[in-house]
C-alpha cells in the first residue's frame, strides 16, 4: 500500500486552522501535486455528485483534460444522486464511456466492466457512519481492484460529523451485510482514506483486502473539524441529508429504520423529524432523559409524509397524521446521537407497547441481534448502551494505526 503524503508538519496544519483557510479535497491534490497518478491511463471512477473539486468542477471533467475516462462506476443513490433510498438503479450509456450501477444487479464490478481500466479511483463524500453504503461500494471496488491486478486509488474528503468520537455497537461477522460491511461501530472516527487503509491491511477484520491502495490525502484538514469548518460548500451526499444538521443525527435516526416509527423521510427535515400515528408526543419527549438531549433541542410537532419523487417515493405512514418530534443540534460536540435514538425508542415501547414494533432489519443496522432481543426482553436504555461498549477498546486501538490527521487541539 501506498500512501501520498502531503503536510508533513504539524504547524501547517495549525496555520491553516488560524488562518481560516479552506480544507483541499484529495481531488484536488490529484491533479495540483500527483497527476502522474493516473495521466495518460484509462481510468474507471466510482463517484457520484459530490466527487467534485474546491471550485465545484467534477472528477470525470478534470480527468478528460490528462486521462481516459473508461468506465463509471454510481453507488447508492445513482452517479447523479438522485435516486431514492434503497432504489435499485440500472446501467447508462454516456457519450464517451459506460456508467454501471454499484446499487443494482451488481454491487461490485465484474471483470468484464474493468476490462479496459488501467487505474480505479474512489471519490464519494461519505458521513463516517457504518451503514451509510457508500463506504461498502468502496470495500467491493477494492475487492474487485485487487481481484484484477488494478490499482485503487482513494481521493480523501473530511468525515463531516468529525473524525473524533468512536461510538455505537461494533458489527457481528453474523450480521455482515451491505449497511455493514466490515466490523466497524455506527460511528468510526474516520475518514474515507484512513478507513480503506484499515479495511486494505488490518487482520482484525478477519481478512485484509491487499489492494494496491494510494490515498491521496487531504491539506489543511483537521480531524475535529465539523464540515461547516472546512470552508468547503456543502453538497447534500444523499438525497435524504440536505444538511449538516441531518447527517450530525443521522447515526442515531437511522435505527428508526429497523422499527415502525417514521424517521421523517417525506417531511423536509429527514432523521430531525420522528414520530408515528399512534405517538404522544408530549409523553414521549418527557420521557427522554436530560443526558440524552444534551447538544439538542426538541419540540413536539405534526406532520404528514408525504412522497417526493427522487427523495423519498413511499415513506413510512405516507399522507397519515403522525405525531412526534422535531429535533435540532445546538452543540454538535456535545451531543450523542446514539444514545438519543435508543432512548426514544425504549420510551416508545415502554409508553405504546401495543403499537410499537421492530423488525429484523434493525439488526443489520445495529449489527448484531442484541438491541431487538433487548427490547423485547424489557431491558432500559442504559443496559442497551452498555453492551454497545463492548468491542469498542479493541476497534480504538486498531483505528489508531491508521489514522492521518491531527487535532487542533492536540
Amino acid at each position: 500500500m501506498r500512501t501520498v503524503l502531503l503536510v508533513a508538519v504539524f504547524s501547517c496544519f495549525l496555520s491553516v486552522s488560524v488562518q481560516g483557510e479552506p480544507v483541499t479535497p484529495g481531488l484536488d491534490v490529484l491533479f495540483n501535486e500527483h497527476p502522474e497518478l493516473v495521466a495518460g491511463k484509462r481510468v474507471g471512477v466510482i463517484a457520484n455528485h459530490t466527487s467534485v473539486d474546491s471550485a465545484g468542477v467534477h472528477l470525470v471533467d478534470r480527468l478528460k483534460e490528462i486521462a481516459a475516462v473508461a468506465a463509471v462506476f454510481g453507488p447508492e443513490h445513482g452517479f447523479r444522486g438522485d435516486h431514492d433510498d434503497g432504489a435499485l438503479i440500472g446501467g447508462q450509456k454516456a457519450d464517451a464511456f459506460p456508467i454501471f450501477s454499484l446499487y443494482g444487479d451488481y454491487r461490485m464490478p465484474t471483470r468484464a466492466m474493468l476490462k479496459d481500466v488501467d487505474v480505479l479511483v474512489y471519490d464519494i463524500q461519505d458521513v463516517g457512519v457504518k451503514f451509510y453504503t457508500y463506504t461498502s461500494t468502496m470495500f467491493y471496488g477494492m475487492t474487485a481492484a485487487r481481484r484484477d491486478g488494478i490499482p485503487f486509488i482513494v481521493l480523501d474528503r473530511p468525515d463531516p460529523i468529525g473524525a473524533i468520537k468512536v461510538e455505537g455497537p461494533v458489527t457481528h461477522p453474523a450480521e455482515a451485510s451491505f449497511v455493514g460491511v466490515a466490523p466497524l461501530p455506527i460511528r468510526y472516527g474516520m475518514t474515507v482514506g484512513e478507513l480503506a487503509m484499515m479495511l486494505n491491511r488490518e487482520t482484525y477484520l478477519g481478512f485484509g483486502l491487499n489492494a494496491d491502495l494510494t490515498v491521496v490525502e487531504m491539506k489543511g484538514y483537521q480531524r475535529d473539524m465539523f464540515y461547516d469548518e472546512t470552508g468547503l460548500n456543502w453538497i447534500a451526499p444523499s438525497p435524504n441529508l440536505p444538511t449538516l444538521e441531518a447527517a450530525l443525527i443521522y447515526p442515531g435516526m437511522c435505527l428508526l429504520e429497523g422499527t415502525n416509527l417514521s424517521e421523517g423521510r417525506g417531511t423536509d427535515a429527514p432523521f430531525l423529524t420522528v414520530g408515528a400515528p399512534y405517538v404522544d408526543a408530549e409523553q414521549w419527549l418527557a420521557a427522554l432523559s436530560k443526558q440524552a438531549l444534551t447538544g439538542f433541542h426538541a419540540e413536539a410537532l405534526n406532520f404528514t409524509p408525504v412522497s417526493i419523487p427522487g427523495k423519498s417515493t413511499k415513506p413510512k405512514y405516507m399522507d397519515e397524521a403522525c405525531h412526534g418530534l422535531r429535533f435540532q443540534v445546538t452543540t454538535p460536540e456535545e451531543a450523542d446521537p446514539i444514545r438519543l435514538t435508543v432512548e426514544l425508542i425504549c420510551a416508545a415501547r415502554d409508553l405504546f407497547p401495543n403499537s410499537f414494533k421492530s423488525r429484523t432489519y434493525l439488526d443489520e443496522l445495529w449489527g448484531s441481534e442484541n438491541l431487538r432481543a433487548m427490547l423485547e426482553s424489557g431491558a432500559s436504555a442504559k443496559e442497551i448502551l452498555k453492551t454497545a461498549q463492548d468491542d469498542l477498546d479493541r476497534f480504538r486501538a486498531v483505528r489508531a494505526k491508521y489514522l492521518l490527521y491531527p487535532v487542533s487541539t492536540p
